[in-house]
């Protein structure tokens, strides 16, 4: 893998300095943080200045100000911002994010939102050439378009009115963040609650149908990727780190890691049979879901690391091969499909391929 050198910053950027999507290049970034910070803390202080408010701290030196914000700007400064990995900063914002989740806090601190989004930017930029050389089926695509999601939350018809969401995500697939492949993706939230997974969330009907046929017909082909050990020690373990070393018996491996990924996925599962199926099918459990997805949280240490890409770049690897058999499932590419409508027994009647998911 290239090393990504890191960005001096004394010169202001916005957005879309940071990275230039359309030819590759990887612009310098060269703004501090606390000179955001300044400038929006002038705004504010002259907002409260023409509403008759004391803009200083109580008790506090203006000259004591200045030279701390001098002293915070050459910490700030040791650590560049790189492409390898996310700026402390930018979990800072998140984090200030959440505890001032309004209109008017995040219009006063819009600068210091444009620098870390263009943070996560790049590093998403790069995180999805690297996932291109892990899964050749998914394209570099422009990406503010096609993967990043917007902040706004949408809250036409949710009973909580908070205008933001408290995380920067993003998605990968063939088609990006939308459409029927089954996706990486990617969210960072502080306080230990950035995450990374994929599969099919929410499908639509004739896919789960395709699946479940898929399950019933040949059920080993899922079950080997489950119970695989980089697999099952990162997604489905619940925390026991030994657990596959431990576990000499493949049989309560299978049962473990499947009981976990059930689990995971039962939400929306249905409570008895599909339409279909046998109720007494073995493996009924798997039939009655209707999303596929494995996933795991990522510390702030762990996406901080100097070089997190490499660490993410891991974690896809071995989930690639779960992506790639939903994929040949429910969208599979002529000539190239396994043929996973083989080798198996149907119980009753599941053949149907109309998707009725129940």
């Amino acid at each position: 893998m290239a090393t990504r050198k890191g960005r001096k910053r004394s010169e202001p950027a916005t957005a879309a300095s940071l990275t230039d999507i359309s030819d590759g290049s990887r612009k310098t970034h060269r703004r501090t943080r606390s000179q955001d910070v300044k400038s929006a803390s002038k705004r504010r202080a002259a907002s409260n200045e023409n509403d008759g408010c004391n803009s200083e701290i109580p008790g506090s030196d203006s000259g004591d100000t200045e030279e701390e914000n001098e002293e915070e700007e050459e910490v700030i400064d040791e650590r560049l911002y790189a492409d390898n990995t996310l700026h402390p900063e930018t979990l800072r914002f998140l984090r200030e994010l959440a505890q001032n989740n309004e209109r008017e806090w995040f219009h006063a601190n819009k600068e210091i939102y444009k620098v870390a989004l263009a943070d996560f930017k790049s590093f998403s930029t790069v995180l999805q050439e690297e996932i291109t050389k892990v899964d050749w089926t998914v394209p570099v695509l422009p990406l503010e378009r096609h993967n990043l999601f917007r902040i706004h939350r949408d809250i036409r018809f949710s009973s909580s009115k908070v205008p933001y969401k408290e995380y920067f995500a993003v998605a990968f697939s063939r088609t990006g963040k939308q459409g029927l492949y089954a996706k990486y993706y990617l969210s960072i939230q502080p306080g230990n609650h950035s995450f990374i997974g994929g599969g099919l969330w929410h499908p639509e009907a004739t896919h789960v149908s395709l699946v479940r046929r898929a399950i019933d017909r040949n059920p080993q082909e899922l079950k080997d990727i489950l119970t695989s050990k980089d697999f099952y020690a990162n997604f489905l373990n619940s925390g026991e780190t030994l657990g596959y070393r431990k576990t000499t018996s493949k049989k309560s491996i299978e049962e473990r890691a499947l009981k976990n990924f059930i689990e995971r996925n039962s939400e929306d599962a249905l409570k008895t049979a599909p339409k279909g199926y046998d109720k007494d099918h073995p493996d009924i459990e798997l039939l009655r879901l209707k999303s596929y997805t494995i996933g795991k949280r990522i510390t702030d240490d762990e996406i901080l690391l100097p070089n997190s890409l490499d660490f993410l770049v891991d974690i896809i690897r071995v989930m690639e091969p779960f992506i790639t058999y939903l994929n040949s499932v429910v969208m599979p590419d002529l000539g190239l499909a396994q043929d996973t409508n083989s080798g198996g027994t149907q119980q009753g009647g599941g053949s149907n391929s109309d998707g009725d998911n129940g």
